[in-house]
């Protein structure tokens, strides 16, 4: 079976300008776990997912916490500061892997299990086409 089989080609994207919380939105609304970031010209960027968030989240707990024990650091403060600035561009990962159209669905489980990635552009011509996650992935192995 081919990506261009089970990709989802209906793309929820965002823009290097947008904000986390803008991201965060979107992931609600669409119960998805991760976006292509696209430039103004439409052209791939970068993704970010909910791991990449989560890294964020992590990162302002951690020092949460020691600033508990030794207080006045102000470690947390400026990464909470940080987290209301940020934008997607700042955060999102650009060395982005992805699959062609014609890829098998085998190729790109393969990828996905090396690389532990869950989400994956689909691109022809060096445009995005659409995307592929896991649930499409299991959901095509088990024909459900």
């Amino acid at each position: 079976m081919k990506i261009k089989d089970i990709m989802t080609k209906n793309i929820i994207s965002i823009t290097v300008e947008a904000s986390l919380k803008e991201l965060a939105i979107l992931i609600k609304q669409h119960r998805i776990n991760g976006v292509p970031v696209v430039n103004k010209e439409g052209a791939l960027v970068g993704i970010i997912t909910m791991t990449d968030i989560l890294k964020i989240l992590k990162d302002i707990y951690y020092w949460s916490e020691l600033e508990s024990v030794k207080p006045g650091l102000g470690v947390k403060d400026a990464l909470m500061a940080e987290k209301e600035k940020a934008t997607i561009e700042t955060k999102m990962t650009t060395n982005v892997r992805t699959v062609k159209e014609d890829d098998t669905v085998e190729d790109v489980l393969k990828l996905m299990c090396r690389y532990n990635i869950h989400t994956i552009p689909v691109v022809k011509d060096g445009k995005l086409v659409g995307v592929v996650g896991v649930t499409d992935i299991v959901y095509a192995v088990f024909n459900v």
